[in-house]
């Protein structure tokens, strides 16, 4: 198995943990503490997918996540980058800081995240 097989595979259900995470009460602060913990590494997972297919490509990917993002958007492999990067700064937040406020509105833009990562998935399929 590759890497980026074994990235794929474990992408898949990290991306299937937070989509049960995102299913229970939303009132719940745990709740919601396990949907950002869970789309922590579900993002990470991703740009790391990402990585591994520009890697095969022979694109750089020496110069940080925002480029990797651009650079998988130029190759195919993803439609909105600007969403994407929207996602790596609530990344950022959740994982450098605990601002309450900020924290329940990212939780309330997650719902936006699984199709993103989805998309990628379908599309991995074809490099």
């Amino acid at each position: 198995m590759t890497k980026g097989q074994s990235l794929n595979e474990e992408l898949l259900r990290a991306l299937d943990r937070l989509n049960e995470a995102l299913a229970l009460p939303s009132e719940n602060v745990i709740n919601q503490d396990a949907s950002i913990q869970r789309f922590e590494f579900t993002f990470e997972l991703s740009w790391k997918l990402m990585q591994e297919v520009l890697i095969e490509n022979r694109v750089d990917t020496s110069r940080g996540v925002k480029t990797i993002i651009r650079d998988s958007s130029n190759l195919g492999l993803i439609d909105n980058p600007e969403e994407w990067l929207k996602f790596l700064e609530d990344r950022n937040i959740t994982a450098h800081t605990y601002k309450e406020e900020e924290t329940r509105k990212i939780y309330e833009d997650l719902k936006d995240f699984p199709p993103l990562v989805g998309s990628l998935l379908d599309k991995i399929k074809d490099f």
